[in-house]
């Protein structure tokens, strides 16, 4: 496949790109521990968009496997919408250990900095609502992101999700195919406060797109 597109995002902007089906695309850490927050929508219809639980839960089953919701995404799934209809297959992924990537949180947004005394600033709530508005898409169309290189997790002892510093280094990436054409909106992080999402510390970030 050859590169037809790409784009450095520095710390704490948003990127939009249209992305047809059969090509793939890639984002890439360049720095090391730093969260992408992805949101997709399908072009031909944008009210369909990713759906984060079905990706868990309504995976393609392979011939005879018992149905087991899961916890996390990783090479080989499928992202699903929120009609349970395939958009992106993940082809690889580089940083260890694999499927290191939140499905489950709301990404940040101006209420949660504000209500902790670091407002006003953006989230990538807003972030992807900037990137997406030329196609005429609101802030109330943003569905919950796939949140990349994002270390989050659930600690049963202690009854709470614990945000951890992401394992992803300098160069490691994750690549996706496109099972139809879609919108996608980024989100280079912007959290640099109240945990170690970005290990405080937001980079630039890159993404590829191959035809």
């Amino acid at each position: 496949m050859r590169l037809v597109y790409e784009k450095v995002m520095p710390p704490k902007t948003g990127l939009a790109i249209e992305v047809k089906k059969g090509q793939s695309w890639r984002v890439i850490d360049l720095e090391g521990r730093q969260v992408v927050d992805m949101a997709l929508f399908n072009l031909a219809n944008l009210r369909e968009k990713l759906s984060t639980s079905y990706s868990r839960t309504r995976y393609i089953p392979k011939a005879g496997a018992p149905y087991i919701p899961r916890d996390k995404l990783t090479e080989g799934d499928t992202l699903m919408s929120t009609i349970c209809r395939p958009m992106a297959t993940i082809i690889k992924e580089t940083p260890e250990p694999k499927g290191i990537h939140d499905t489950h949180n709301r990404m940040c947004n101006r209420f949660l900095y504000e209500s902790h005394g670091f407002g006003p600033r953006d989230g990538c709530h807003e972030i992807i609502t900037k990137a997406v508005a030329p196609w005429g898409l609101l802030a109330e169309d943003i569905p919950d992101t796939m949140d990349l290189f994002m270390n989050y997790h659930h600690d049963c002892a202690q009854g709470r999700w614990i945000i951890g510093r992401p394992v992803s280094k300098p160069g490691d990436y994750i690549e996706f195919k496109a099972e139809m054409d879609i919108l996608i909106g980024f989100s280079n992080c912007p959290l640099d406060v109240l945990a170690p999402c970005n290990d405080f510390n937001c980079t630039q970030v890159k993404v590829e797109v191959y035809a």
